[in-house]
């Protein structure tokens, strides 16, 4: 136990404890504040993320014997340290399944995360990517349209060869959208139209540099089981959000539901049990299973109005998870 009295394990231990709480919390002031719009459950659901990567340190900061025994003995009202070291007939049940907890997430991110992102850096060198080709006078003239709706600069379309229907936006300041030549064969052009519209939402929220910066808090707390999966709410809300944006562009949600499955992946049988085989049917089944999410909302026409008081709401969350946590060691 002497590892968790130290400044890195007290860190990870309580950031553990500060997620479980945040994420309590957030979950109860969605649900009896009952929001509902997309970038407001993004901002909610950010916090879960954010606010346990940064307390530790800050309330250490403020009050330096925080960490001290007395402080998790007499003011502290949940202690991990006293958790983590209770001793049933000489077996310590949360120790080890906290520890459990933690290699497991921390081994997944290792082998879905780093590993893949640190062979993609050794091999760029060697990689000669083809570039695109300019995208013709149809496409220019949509995305004209859509940037002039959005107030954003004119970004540039490049067309590349490659058999998977494949679009997304490229750059952080100077931005530019790719999408492959089967793509482009297998949409009508309002689908088009809608798809420009989607990227282009995601050029005015600015989602390369955001999901940048929240995968990196994720990789710094990669021992934390509810990073992991509070990490894909909100790429999902942010695509929601980018839903939104686009059917108040094209006013065309029935297009842009029809556009997004041609996105969805085929589920490889079982033939042979392999363990390959058996991790890309699971990818794929979740792949799917968050387009059919956005395709169900978008069929239902949903819509949502702005709660007048919702940033007080916002800022009474934020205090009650913060004041809460103090007394979480």
């Amino acid at each position: 136990m002497g590892f968790f009295s130290s400044y890195i394990g007290m860190y990870m231990a309580q950031s553990v404890g500060h997620s479980v709480l945040t994420l309590f919390v957030v979950e109860v002031s969605l649900r009896v504040w009952e929001v509902s719009e997309a970038k407001d459950k993004f901002r909610y659901r950010l916090l879960v993320l954010i606010l346990p990567f940064v307390m530790f340190p800050l309330f250490q900061f403020l009050n330096p014997d925080r960490g001290s025994f007395y402080f998790a003995q007499d003011t502290a009202v949940f202690s991990s340290r006293n958790w983590l070291d209770l001793s049933v007939l000489g077996f310590r049940p949360f120790l080890y399944l906290f520890l459990l907890a933690t290699g497991t997430v921390s081994a997944v991110v290792l082998l879905q995360e780093v590993l893949p992102i640190i062979r993609d850096w050794l091999r760029k060198p060697q990689k000669q990517e083809a570039a695109g080709r300019p995208a013709g006078p149809l496409i220019e003239g949509i995305v004209g349209e859509i940037s002039a709706v959005l107030k954003i600069d004119i970004p540039s379309v490049f067309i590349i060869d490659d058999e998977h229907p494949v679009i997304f936006t490229m750059g952080t300041k100077e931005h530019s959208i790719v999408m492959s030549e089967r793509l482009l064969s297998i949409f009508s052009e309002r689908e088009l139209r809608c798809a420009l519209a989607h990227e282009a939402a995601h050029i005015v929220r600015r989602s390369n540099i955001t999901t940048l910066l929240v995968f990196f808090v994720r990789i710094c707390m990669f021992y934390n089981p509810i990073s992991l999966l509070e990490f894909r709410k909100l790429v999902q809300d942010d695509e929601h959000i980018c839903d939104d944006i686009t059917v108040s562009v094209t006013k065309d949600p029935a297009s842009l539901a029809s556009a997004l499955r041609v996105f969805c992946l085929d589920v490889p049988g079982h033939e042979a049990f392999r363990l390959s085989v058996v991790k890309e049917a699971i990818e794929s089944s979740s792949h799917n299973l968050l387009l059919n999410e956005r395709i169900e909302r978008l069929e239902n026409h949903v819509s949502f109005g702005y709660h007048p008081f919702e940033w007080v709401r916002y800022c009474t969350t934020v205090a009650a998870i913060v004041v809460m946590s103090y007394f979480v060691v």
